[in-house]
């Protein structure tokens, strides 16, 4: 009876484990706001303006990160979410966001590049996380990939508490002129190094989300750019669970079946 107890409590704390930690949240002065296709007008004559992310891009008329999540051909991702809430200040956007964690891990996939920033003489972008301190300050980075990366690359992380994301946007790489531009969630972070210039200091990131846990990032690399935010497009999914405890928990069973047999063969 006590093997039994032991081995019962056992994996029940190690399937506790497991369990997907409560949903993510995004923070900052804004709330969700909906929209639908008829915000972005006919594709003969898209209408611009209202959401601060409906502009006009380099990639076409029907480039910006809105056209992306419905559908369009210039900036094709797989299984667009359609016309997904986007987090704002009303139509402008909130110039500190992150992301509420209760430690739990974070899956980011890459949807799409639609930049010619890509590592050739037009410059590269690279895309990470950053852990924020109890107080509000800048914590740990860590760099995910490059805009180089392959669409469809992943990559987990556990934040253990609130968190971002930035893109730095490095122009002229290995160059005597090498510029890089830091763009973070929380624009009080934005920073730059090498030959470049005080940037224009605006929101470089837009955040939609399709329901609980789950959030499409877009991305503006430039300064000050063509605002489209779809330069580098990504998933995140909150609340993955860690592999480990499942096969901890396995092998925690198979202990305890051996004793349990021998009990038994008694």
């Amino acid at each position: 009876m006590r093997i039994l107890f032991f081995c019962s409590a056992s994996a029940l704390l190690l399937a506790s484990l497991g369990v997907p930690a409560a949903a993510d949240t995004i923070m900052g002065a804004g709330s969700f706001h909906s929209w639908s296709v008829s915000t972005l007008g006919p594709a003969a004559n898209p209408t611009f303006g209202g959401p601060y992310w409906n502009s006009q891009s380099g990639e076409g008329n029907t480039g910006n990160i809105g056209w992306c999540l419905t559908g369009s051909v210039v900036c094709s991702i797989a299984n667009p979410p359609g016309a997904i809430s986007f987090f704002g200040d009303g139509n402008n956007a909130v110039s500190n966001m992150f992301f509420g964690n209760s430690f739990g891990s974070v899956e980011v996939s890459l949807l799409g590049n639609f930049t010619s920033q890509t590592g050739g003489p037009d410059g590269v972008n690279y895309l990470g996380w950053y852990a924020l301190q109890s107080d509000g300050t800048l914590g740990l980075m860590q760099t995910l990939w490059s805009s180089a990366a392959l669409v469809g690359a992943s990559a987990v992380f556990s934040p253990g508490g609130n968190y971002g994301f930035f893109i730095e946007n490095v122009k002229g790489l290995g160059t005597p002129f090498e510029a890089d531009y830091f763009w973070f969630m929380n624009t009080a972070f934005t920073s730059t190094g090498g030959t470049a210039v005080d940037p224009a200091n605006h929101q470089h990131f837009a955040v939609f989300s399709p329901g609980p846990n789950q959030f499409v990032l877009g991305m503006e690399d430039a300064t000050p750019g063509d605002l489209d935010f779809n330069d580098m497009i990504v998933q995140v999914s909150a609340g993955v669970p860690e592999p480990a405890p499942a096969a901890l928990m396995g092998g925690a069973l198979l202990l305890c079946i051996l004793p349990l047999r021998r009990a038994v063969r008694r």
